[in-house]
């Protein structure tokens, strides 16, 4: 007899005759789903012996999930923790690796010949450097109009308009950086033209004509020769790049005293507080003609500048701005020329010193000098305080940071390095003016002052209210009686002013407290030099010093 066939495909049970899942007698496939409902089409394709679309059978109910303890759970939250760390750490690795020879590529690096028969002083104690910083003013390419070379290692046409020696402190998170005046009347070297090979003498002149005779390889022969400072590395800047990385930091402030106007650099500011860049932040620091002193009192200009862009960049508003950085340093190396011994690893190196840097430990000063306008065979120039020029250079020499302890000779007691006051109390004039908002706060400053000494003029009045940091502002002949007051005022900041005269100005800010006695190490009788002369050496400005405080 013949098997009828089963239209669901199921094989036939043997004692039955029916489907397995229709055997009342079966076990094994009692949760099986039955045959499709009559009439659907599931139904009629599997009469026709087609297969069947049977549904998937319903995934068993599971019971509540078993809780984890509070180990795992903090294991496992350990363990992504970990991986996300590493994974950051690779990276900012990658990262930095690719950003550091980024912008290291981007460094000009120039050829700087030795000066036969120039002997190079020794090297700074401590891991101390010394990095020599000009700003050029080679008008080539995007410069300016017309051209005054190109910039390289020697052409002639280019200009220093700034020169600073930086010091690099080898014990101490700090920097200081010395201006040289542009016309600073001192010895130039001989040398060799390597063009022309015409041989210059040994002689005297500015130091402007080192550079623009024989570029930054003469230019450093003549600082070290007359210093005896080692100059360990050379960086340049031209007017395209100053612009470029003042722009990228969307400007920085300033202030002025009085107004400023001058064709022939373009400035033209009100006196007061600016937030500048581009033309005009390089006209600010350019401008010469037009000023008591000239370069003098460019170079405060220059100082306050620099003070300004270093408090800014040191800043956490740019450290964290990740795209103000990078355009920042992205310009900074694209616009720079260092010398070839500048190598990746120096840069590196110099990075993770920089690293630790605060804007109150970056320091600004100018070489001594005796005369800003003096005459050597009918040219202006500046003249040099050889004395306190070379205790300043002695210092730097060996590694001592104002204020610092010096190891003392052999039987000796510890010194350290200080600037003297040299003007007494008494030979200083000072006017008082109440820049706090606070009523009363002038008269007790001016009563303060004279009780300990100082000659007080006139009667205490208002200059702005609010000012929280006591600033005194002082002619540039002044600057040795500066140093006497703000030594009587603790907390108080210095800022050179071209349009004073003998006397010196104080504006109280609200952090005044009183007036201290001072010890004047050799009093001078007579505490007004000639117009125009000066036996300072300037004080020290860090570039947290906020020069728009009044």
């Amino acid at each position: 007899m013949t098997t009828p066939r089963n239209p669901y495909g199921d094989e036939p049970s043997a004692s039955s005759g029916l489907p397995p899942h229709l055997d009342p007698r079966g076990t094994a496939r009692r949760d099986a789903k039955g045959p499709p409902p009559r009439g659907t089409n599931a139904y009629r394709q599997a009469a026709r012996g087609g297969p069947a679309e049977v549904p998937e059978p319903t995934a068993p109910a599971r019971g509540p999930k078993p809780r984890r303890t509070k180990g795992q759970r903090f294991a496992r939250i350990l363990s992504w923790v970990a991986l996300t760390t590493a994974v950051v750490v690779l990276l900012a690795a990658g990262g930095l690796y690719v950003a550091f020879n980024h912008y290291n590529g981007q460094i000009d690096r120039i050829a700087i010949p030795g000066i036969s028969g120039h002997a190079k002083p020794k090297a700074a104690p401590r891991n101390a450097e010394n990095i020599l910083l000009v700003g050029s003013d080679s008008r080539a390419g995007s410069n300016g109009v017309g051209t005054q070379g190109a910039g390289a290692t020697f052409v002639t046409g280019q200009r220093s308009d700034t020169v600073i020696l930086v010091h690099l402190f080898g014990t101490s998170e700090k920097a200081e950086l010395v201006s040289f005046p542009r016309d600073s009347y001192v010895e130039i070297p001989a040398y060799t033209n390597p063009k022309t090979g015409r041989v210059t003498a040994a002689h005297h002149d500015k130091l402007n004509s080192a550079f623009s005779e024989g570029g930054p390889a003469l230019l450093i022969a003549t600082i070290e020769n007359f210093s005896n400072i080692r100059v360990d590395h050379f960086l340049q800047v031209d007017f395209t790049g100053f612009k470029g990385m003042v722009n990228k930091l969307g400007g920085v402030d300033v202030c002025l005293t009085k107004a400023a106007q001058d064709h022939y650099s373009g400035i033209d500011l009100s006196a007061g507080n600016h937030h500048i860049s581009g033309d005009v932040a390089l006209a600010f620091v350019r401008q010469r003609h037009g000023l008591a002193l000239g370069d003098i009192d460019r170079i405060a200009r220059q100082q306050q500048f620099i003070g300004s862009l270093v408090h800014k960049v040191l800043s956490a508003g740019t450290l964290l701005d990740p795209f103000k950085l990078n355009g920042f340093l992205d310009v900074a190396t694209t616009s720079l020329q260092a010398d070839k011994g500048l190598s990746g690893n120096d840069i590196k190196n110099l990075a993770l010193r920089l690293r630790n840097f605060s804007s109150g430990g970056v320091s600004f000063t100018t070489v001594p000098i005796t005369d800003s306008n003096g005459n050597r065979g009918g040219a202006s120039v500046v003249l040099l305080d050889d004395a306190k020029a070379a205790d300043m250079f002695g210092a730097l020499r060996d590694d001592r940071a104002p204020g610092t302890p010096v190891a003392p000779p052999k039987g000796g007691a510890t010194t350290t390095r200080t600037v003297p006051l040299v003007v007494a109390p008494a030979n200083i004039r000072v006017s008082v003016f109440n820049g706090a908002g606070v009523q009363g706060m002038g008269r007790k400053a001016a009563s303060d002052l004279t009780a300990v000494g100082f000659s007080v003029v006139g009667i205490p009045t208002n200059r702005g209210t609010g000012a929280s940091q006591t600033t005194i502002f002082y002619g540039a002949t002044r600057a040795d009686s500066a140093r006497t007051l703000q030594a009587a005022l603790p907390g108080s900041v210095l800022q050179a002013d071209s349009s004073l005269g003998g006397t010196l100005q104080v504006v109280v800010g609200t952090g005044y407290q009183t007036a201290q006695k001072v010890t004047v190490t050799t009093a001078q009788p007579n505490a007004a030099p000639p117009v125009g002369t000066t036996t300072a050496t300037a004080p020290l400005k860090t570039a947290q010093d906020n020069p728009c405080t009044r």
